[in-house]
């Protein structure tokens, strides 16, 4: 892991793991809290950063916001740009970092950042040259919205040992450990799909909404509010997850 284990980790494979998770109802949900919390008018410039499959990107544009996407994985933008082909309608899409974007500044009205993405460097001063990056592409008085899982929440129902079945039948088994000084999750996961099989390693570094603010404040946004859930309601120390909008 110590060149990066996101760089190969999603893979076509990890699609297969994770779509199922996400019903459309369930992204369609996130995609209006998220245009709720931010106030976008019609036709606003925004960048799903890292967009993954392009669950959300391609439902701003349903939303009427001008939606981009940018993932480092091509194995996912091949997969969302796919869905924009279903929807006879092609998604704007760039390969890139988090930490280097090809974005000009001052391109985008809003940039979202959710599913604990922030998390993948498990490094502060890496996590801040994100951080910058999208603040740098934001037109003034911009809006940055990042969501994370709630490391309060997540240490206090912690789970070393876990196992799921997909609705294919796929089943996984998972593995955990975690590093209490780092606030470092590490995975081990297997799964089996009839005579298919595999198994993949991951970790994530999970903070605070107290850690989270601080990084934000070191990449110079400000004017930074906070919530628990995907309906505006105030972080609590039991909330699975914090969001914060921040004005850059």
């Amino acid at each position: 892991m110590s060149r990066g284990w996101w760089r190969d980790h999603f893979d076509d494979a990890y699609f297969d793991l994770h779509d199922p998770l996400f019903p459309e109802a369930e992204s369609r949900r996130e995609v209006a809290a998220m245009l709720e919390l931010l106030g976008l008018p019609s036709g606003a410039r925004l960048l799903d950063l890292p967009c993954g499959w392009g669950r959300h990107t391609a439902l701003f544009g349903d939303a009427g916001i001008e939606a981009f996407g940018a993932d480092l994985s091509p194995a996912l933008l091949r997969r969302a740009a796919a869905r924009g082909h279903e929807l006879d309608r092609a998604l704007p899409l760039a390969a890139a970092d988090l930490r280097a974007l090809p974005f000009r500044d001052a391109s985008f009205d809003a940039v979202v950042n959710v599913f604990t993405s922030l998390g993948l460097f498990l490094d502060d001063d890496e996590d801040v040259r994100a951080l910058a990056e999208a603040r740098r592409v934001l037109a003034p008085g911009g809006l940055f919205l990042l969501e994370s899982m709630h490391r309060d929440d997540v240490v206090a129902n912690y789970a070393e040992r876990d196992r799921w079945r997909l609705p294919d039948g796929t089943q996984v088994r998972a593995r955990r450990r975690f590093d209490p000084v780092r606030g470092i999750s590490w995975e081990a996961m297997r799964w089996r799909r009839g005579e298919q099989h595999g198994r993949k390693r991951h970790a994530l570094r999970l903070r605070t909404a107290t850690e989270m603010d601080g990084l934000l404040r070191r990449a110079g946004f400000g004017d930074i509010e906070w919530y628990g859930d995907w309906e505006g309601g105030p972080p609590r120390r039991d909330s699975e997850r914090v969001i914060a909008v921040a004005r850059g």
